[in-house]
């Protein structure tokens, strides 16, 4: 029966040709007297061997060639008697088409060709209405010929078209004479599959067409043909013909207890069900059928919508070829103006088929439709109908109860899902709508993470015996829950009940999308456990569920272009076209949603254990996760991905949270938090394998994301589950529990985070480099007066920490000596313990460790600094190698911390210039290959070369050999800017008496790079470390003077997006009591334009967002330094009103302008 479907499926796809034989025209309906029948090959042989040979019975009869014994015809009694008697063999006008002829050729063949000489199939041909045939008698007819299907006469046709091809030099000139033909079957075998009935395929130049087939392509490139047989072939025969890529089809095999007449009806009548299947499968949705419009009655569009779902073929997900075709559908759907005014049993049948319809085609009913079919339910409750009508109606509203269930689940309504829920009576459901609304209750529980075990749920759901669609579904969940052996079990044992049933009915489409899921589930599964004994689809039909789920993902990964609703064209002409659009194209979000509603009814997840498939989830998130949030949330939790947070959880999503939405968030994701907490395994902490262990490794990220922006009571919170899960044996299940401390601690002042001091010393001291921990002590900030503890408190810290020094493995010791210099600048430490801590420094012998101990005690380590200074020498040394570049996390940094403090008369200027001109010289190169790291080399030796220049004019005359080894190393560092006025003025401040050109500075720092504008703040951050006062130096006023005001014409006339470097060089400059008063007024009439400006807008990416909150910081931040100026204008009242929002992020929150005393201008 195999066979009978694939050449049913060749039909349907319009590549099946026919190939007519002898044989089959025995199967002629007799419509005159006579005793003609139509003569096969051997009978025709026995014709043509009496007529040369008599009725002799002499040996070797049945061994002649019919050919051969044709051509002696010819040759012995010539061409005229051999026609004669082939039209006496074949009795042409005596029979006409039987039933079978019709049902032949009314299937989609592509041509039919035939050997035989009679008319029948021209006759047949006539006869049907569906097709069109064009008949081919000899060459010059198949000119033009491919507009319809063809019937093709290969050996000539009665009454008169000769030669008919029969004797031996027929068949060898054939080639040459009806070359057109022989091109044109060939070509039929290259393209097409090829059935042949009544053909014995002994034809010779059938023979060697087949040959140059298997010649130029191979035989397992060539299309397969089949042999209908209404008798056993003997088994030698089968094996020759299958050498030829010929497959016998045995008729009388497969219905042996028939005549050979209902054999072949049977055959004709198994193709004709096959190519209506497979029509019906592709014209389910037929637009002829279904013509709808939006403004057509509810009543015809509830018809076409019953239609529609009475035929729909059984897929368990829609195959995405349809998809435009039901999505038409669908659009027409969406305009319902007037629909509650409709009677309410109408509206009931609309709504009903509607949600089938939706639920076919894998669509989530939109939030505009949920309300409004709620609504209507919820207004009528207690309608007023007969009883009878009001049984007929139950079934259905309760149906559409059940997807409006489902609907608020994936909307995250949980008040109204919960009313909705006691709404659905189980007597009135089917069996499969009760396991729906099993599955439902335990999705319902899964999304909320309600204190209710799943597994026990799954493992008291009873479904049928027989059952194939809802043990897929929960075999998925329990895999989502880690119980990956309990749902292997399931999906194996389904798997061979679907295969059971398929093969009793092989193109059911149900079966066939559920053994597509299974199959492809199992191996999801099994490549998780790294099992090699992965699954295959036994049932050859053409849906896919991997190529449907790429063809989601190639569709949600191709970026979304914005329509704009008024669009302007420039034409060739130079005129222009004017194009609005009306409406919003919505396919996008549509198509997410069907996305994952397709993920869910296959019991696919984006991963079970290691195994992920998430190359469609960003663009799903990114066009649902605004309207169905938390649905979103529980995809990226079971991805277990953290790269996605930013679509939902970015800067530009937050700022558009007031901080009440935010608590309101972060107390529904701390309660999700705890169940989390209550449910991972510890032992899994390594690979993550159930949805519980997924969501430990993203939710803390998100977490720590609403610290920058929730209550100080609602950090209180945060603070005290962390608390909790840093003292369970479950923390190294949670990955980034680091970001939570650090977006806590930040967001609170050194003197709030006091109260949660005593707290943060019990939690664990060492690092955990797989979870990401560090410990929180880390992040205290350094308080104005260090804290005094209890001395029980006290007793207790110093105790653990020094157990952990002294007896803790190398990581552990190391956290706690972290540990202990960190709270050495938070509190009072005891002599004893200062001595010790200064012990176990001592003993490292670091260029860190030594700046730590220089900042704990300057006094006592004095000469620490002098030791800095050389060790970062050779670090500049080493770091100018042209052979290697080397990375350093922390560069020179060590030195620029202390090197206010450092005495400039023990330092050889000459050699400390030398050795970074040496330095930059050899950067530069590793700059231009863009090494990032050699450019912050270049900036930070910038950084100690002012430094070290300020001191050196402060208390010295800088000598001539030094100015030289510093003019020098300036040199080096302009090669590094195209333009050099800047640093050549700042060179002029130190080192040169000439005059140097201010026309220069000021026409060329208009074009400086972002680069050039950092250096330039560098220096006047320098300046007010050391306290320089720039009207003690002229050409430092002047060159401050300069930068404000290009700083500021630059902020007040460039884009947001440019802005960032000049701000900052404001900011500095500010910081320095720059004295500009024009600028100054300039700079503060725009503050409102910064304001609007670095605001975040929901359409801005994340990337933008974070740009325009730096930006804003130091607009805030330059606003409170004119107030702290003394300067009262409304603008910058503004920005303190600003600071004091609840609704900014704690960045700007902490901005604070009243803690500073005023200085008078």
């Amino acid at each position: 029966m195999d066979y009978i479907r694939e050449i049913a499926e060749a039909l349907s796809e319009n590549h099946a040709a026919l190939m007519i034989g002898a044989g089959f025209s025995k199967n002629a309906e007799k419509i005159s007297v006579t005793d003609k029948k139509f003569l096969n090959w051997n009978e025709l042989s026995d014709v043509f061997y009496e007529t040369i040979y008599g009725k002799s019975k002499e040996p070797g009869k049945e061994y002649n060639s019919p050919l051969r014994l044709a051509q002696e015809v010819e040759m012995t009694v010539g061409r005229p008697k051999l026609e004669r008697i082939i039209k006496e063999a074949v009795p042409d006008m005596e029979y006409a088409p039987s039933k079978l002829y019709v049902k032949l050729m009314e299937m989609p063949w592509k041509d039919i060709f035939t050997t035989n000489y009679d008319t029948l199939l021209e006759r047949t041909a006539d006869e049907i209405i569906k097709r069109r045939y064009n008949v081919v008698i000899c060459q010059e007819d198949l000119v033009n010929s491919n507009d319809a299907p063809r019937i093709l006469k290969l050996h000539g046709s009665f009454p008169s078209y000769r030669p008919f091809i029969i004797t031996e030099e027929d068949y060898r000139t054939y080639p040459v004479k009806f070359a057109a033909m022989v091109n044109t079957v060939q070509q039929a075998l290259l393209e097409n599959v090829f059935c042949m009935m009544g053909f014995s395929c002994e034809d010779p130049n059938f023979i060697n067409w087949v040959g140059w087939i298997h010649d130029n392509l191979g035989k397992s490139s060539s299309h397969k043909m089949y042999m209908i047989s209404v008798s056993h072939v003997a088994e030698a025969k089968r094996k020759l013909l299958f050498e030829r890529n010929i497959i016998v089809v045995d008729l009388q095999e497969l219905w042996p207890d028939k005549s050979i007449n209902d054999r072949l009806d049977l055959f004709l009548e198994g193709l004709r069900s096959g190519v209506e299947e497979k029509q019906r499968k592709v014209n389910w949705f037929n637009f002829g059928q279904f013509q709808i419009k939006f403004n057509d009655e509810f009543t015809k569009k509830t018809n076409i919508m019953k239609n529609l779902n009475d035929l729909y073929p059984g897929w368990i997900f829609l195959p995405w070829k349809m998809k435009n075709k039901v999505n038409y559908i669908l659009r027409e759907l969406e305009y319902i103006s007037g629909f509650e005014k409709i009677e309410f049993k109408e509206q009931i049948n609309y709504m009903y088929e509607y949600v089938k319809l939706l639920d076919i085609s894998g669509r989530p009913i939109v939030f505009p439709d949920v309300e409004r079919f709620w609504n209507i339910l919820e207004k009528n409750r207690c309608y007023d109908l007969d009883e009878n009508l009001r049984d007929e109606l139950v079934y259905k509203v309760q149906e559409i109860y059940l997807h409006l269930l489902r609907a608020y689940r994936e909307l995250a309504e949980w008040e109204t899902y919960d009313i909705c829920r006691e709404r659905i009576n189980i007597k009135y459901l089917t069996y499969d709508k009760r396991q729906f609304l099993y599955a439902c209750d335990w999705w319902s529980i899964f999304f909320r993470f309600q204190p209710i075990s799943l597994i026990d749920i799954l493992d008291e759901w009873n479904l049928a015996k027989g059952d194939v669609y809802w043990p897929l579904i929960k075999a998925s969940m329990y895999a989502l829950l880690g119980e990956i052996s309990k749902a292997d079990i399931i999906l194996a044992d389904t798997l061979v009940l679907v295969r059971k049933q398929l093969v009793k009915d092989s193109r059911s489409e149900y079966l066939s999308s559920i053994e597509e899921s299974i199959v492809s589930l199992i191996n999801f599964i099994r490549q998780g456990e790294q099992k090699k004994d992965l699954e295959e689809c036994i049932n050859e039909e053409e849906i896919s569920w991997w190529n449907e789920n790429e063809k989601y993902c190639l569709y949600l990964d191709a970026e979304e272009n914005e329509r704009k609703s008024l669009e302007t064209k420039d034409n060739f002409d130079l005129t222009s076209t004017y194009t609005r659009h009306i409406g919003k194209d919505n396919s996008g979000i549509f198509y997410a949603l069907e996305y994952l509603r397709f993920l869910e009814q296959t019991g696919h997840p984006f991963r079970l254990q290691n195994v992920t498939n998430i190359k469609g989830l960003h663009g799903t998130v990114k066009r649902l996760s605004s309207y169905y949030p938390h649905w979103c949330l529980i995809q990226i939790l079971i991805a277990q991905d953290k790269k996605h947070i930013d679509l939902m959880f970015g800067r530009t999503q937050l700022s558009c949270l007031s901080q009440r939405e935010i608590d309101s968030l972060t107390k529904e994701y701390l309660h999700i938090f705890r169940s989390v907490m209550k449910n991972v395994k510890p032992e899994n902490y390594f690979i993550a394998k159930s949805i519980y262990e997924h969501a430990a490794v993203v939710l803390p990220e998100i977490i720590a994301r609403f610290c920058y922006k929730c209550s100080s009571g609602m950090l209180n919170e945060i603070f005290s589950v962390m608390y909790d899960l840093c003292m369970s044996n479950v923390r190294a299940n949670f990955k980034g529990i680091d970001k939570i401390f650090k977006g806590l601690l930040e967001s609170v002042s050194a003197e709030e985070q006091e109260k949660y001091f005593n707290k943060i010393l019990e939690l664990p001291i060492e690092m955990d480099r797989f979870s990401q921990y560090y410990d929180p002590v880390t992040y205290l900030s350094k308080p104005k007066e260090k804290y005094m503890l209890d001395s029980e408190i006290y007793n207790k810290m110093i105790f653990r920490i020094r157990q952990a020094i002294d007896t803790g493995n190398d990581e552990k010791r190391n956290s706690a000596i972290n540990r202990l210099v960190v709270l050495t600048q938070i509190v009072i430490l005891d002599e004893m313990d200062e001595e010790y801590l200064y012990s176990i420094l001592e003993k490292e012998c670091t260029i860190e460790t030594k700046s730590l101990l220089y900042i704990l005690n300057k006094e006592k380590y004095k000469k620490k600094a002098g030791e800095i200074f050389n060790d970062t020498m050779k670090r500049m040394k080493e770091d100018a190698r042209t052979d290697i570049f080397a990375a350093s996390s922390r560069i020179y940094k060590d030195l620029i911390g202390i090197l206010k403090y450092i005495d400039i008369s023990g330092i050889n200027l000459e050699e400390t210039f030398d050795i970074m001109g040496e330095l930059v010289q050899t950067n530069i190169p590793w700059v231009q290959n863009e090494q990032p790291e050699a450019k912050e080399r270049i900036r930070q030796s910038f950084l100690i070369a002012v430094g070290l220049l300020v001191k050196k004019i402060s208390n010295n005359i800088i000598s001539t050999q030094e100015k030289e080894k510093i003019s020098k190393y300036f040199t080096e560092l302009k090669k590094l800017f195209e333009n050099t006025a800047a640093i050549g003025m700042i060179e002029s401040c130190f080192i040169k008496d000439e005059n140097t050109k201010i026309n220069d500075i000021q026409k060329n720092i208009w074009i400086y790079d972002e680069q050039m504008i950092c250096f330039l703040e560098d220096y006047f951050n320098v300046l007010h470390e050391n306290h320089i006062r720039l009207k003690e130096n002229e050409k430092i006023m002047l060159l401050a003077n300069i930068s404000f005001k290009i700083s500021v014409y630059r902020i007040i006339s460039s884009g947001i997006s440019s802005i960032i470097s000049s701000l900052k060089l404001c900011f500095s400059l500010l910081k320095n009591e720059v004295s500009s008063e024009f600028e100054l007024q300039i700079l503060i009439a725009n503050l409102p334009k910064l304001q609007k400006e670095t605001a975040i807008i929901k359409t801005d990416s994340e990337q933008e967002a974070l740009y325009k909150l730096k930006c804003r910081i130091l607009a805030c931040r330059i606003a409170r330094e004119l107030y702290i100026m003394g300067i009262r204008e409304d603008n910058i009242e503004q920005w303190k009103k600003l600071s004091e929002s609840e609704n900014e992020f704690v960045e700007i929150r902490n901005i604070v302008f009243d803690t500073y005393s005023l200085i008078s201008r």
